[in-house]
């Protein structure tokens, strides 16, 4: 079991590394939120679903030289958010930007899983409260606490991205529309939010594009946003089909994601990499820990996550 967990925290910290960022909720409870909300009513939820999932759009750049810009982007989408507000030019844009503007980390859906949970403590989010929990329990194994000896943020890390992981799978044995939601938001063909996050990040990444290692001019940086767009659209599309689905199909879609992941990381840093089928029965212990601490709590934080989203899009979204 030791070397089990040993080879576990390996194949995490390459998951983690690759991603470089971690995210809060993951998309299939972005979307369930922003349902919630319905700021945007009637046909114009389904923007309002799609742009509460669009902040995490450049979360997947993992090709160089595009994972130069990463970091910078996520900082734009999940902090200088006001800006796609203040892009809106139609009428039928305000939807796509409500649902954006819900997701932020700094008073959004993305604060209570980060910075301050409503349900467990209140000093720091639901997730990292989770993560540390889960943390906690592989540190009592001698060989993953000498793994993440000297790099605490390290561990923290690698439980945060198992427990987002799992949080979308206990959303969907709790609403199972969820999925088709999804569907039908990835495959609505208007380029709305596209549009927002062009006139919102693009002449700003061009900008900065020379200090963050690599020139792009304006069109280059719209076609950036443009394409990484339409990648996460496609992604969120699978993911549709698997959230509606048997869920033992969905866990085994999220491993093998986390196991290609691991994969990569440990080849490009000359590791030796473990068999599939170690890791993957690692993944399969890890991922059971997880859901025993959030399986009756998760939903609780949900939805006073909604609550508290939506008096804050009454008092600051006009």
């Amino acid at each position: 079991m030791k070397k089990c967990l040993c080879l576990l925290a390996a194949a995490l910290v390459g998951l983690t590394l690759l991603s470089g960022i971690t995210g809060a909720w993951e998309r299939g409870t972005h979307a369930y939120i922003a349902d919630a909300l319905k700021k945007a009513g009637g046909p114009y939820n389904i923007d309002e679903m799609y742009g509460s999932m669009a902040p995490d759009v450049f979360n997947y750049m993992f090709s160089p030289p595009y994972v130069l810009f990463r970091n910078y982007l996520y900082d734009q989408t999940h902090h200088q958010f006001s800006l796609v507000r203040d892009a809106v030019k139609w009428g039928y844009e305000k939807s796509s930007a409500y649902g954006f503007l819900s997701h932020n980390n700094t008073w959004g859906a993305d604060s209570t899983a980060h910075r301050a949970s409503l349900t467990l403590l209140p000093g720091e989010g639901y997730i990292i409260t989770k993560a540390t929990m889960l943390n906690a329990m592989l540190l009592a194994d001698p060989m993953y606490a000498a793994l993440v000896a000297g790099n605490p943020d390290v561990g923290i890390e690698i439980c945060h991205n198992v427990i987002e992981a799992v949080g979308d799978i206990v959303l969907a044995r709790h609403d199972r529309t969820v999925g088709a939601k999804l569907i039908e938001i990835a495959l609505r063909p208007q380029p709305h939010m596209q549009n927002l996050m062009v006139r919102a990040y693009a002449s700003g990444l061009a900008m900065n594009s020379d200090s963050l290692g690599f020139h792009l001019s304006l069109a280059d940086a719209e076609s950036l946003i443009r394409n990484q767009e339409l990648g996460f659209r496609t992604m969120c599309i699978g993911y549709g089909y698997l959230l509606q689905g048997e869920e033992a199909a969905l866990v085994a879609n999220v491993k093998a994601q986390f196991l290609e992941l691991a994969k990569v990381f440990l080849a490009l840093n000359g590791l030796d990499v473990p068999p599939d089928n170690v890791i993957m029965g690692l993944l399969d212990a890890s991922f059971l820990v997880a859901e025993q601490l959030i399986q009756f709590d998760y939903m609780n934080e949900v939805e006073a996550t909604i609550a508290m989203v939506k008096r804050n899009m009454v008092k600051k979204v006009k």
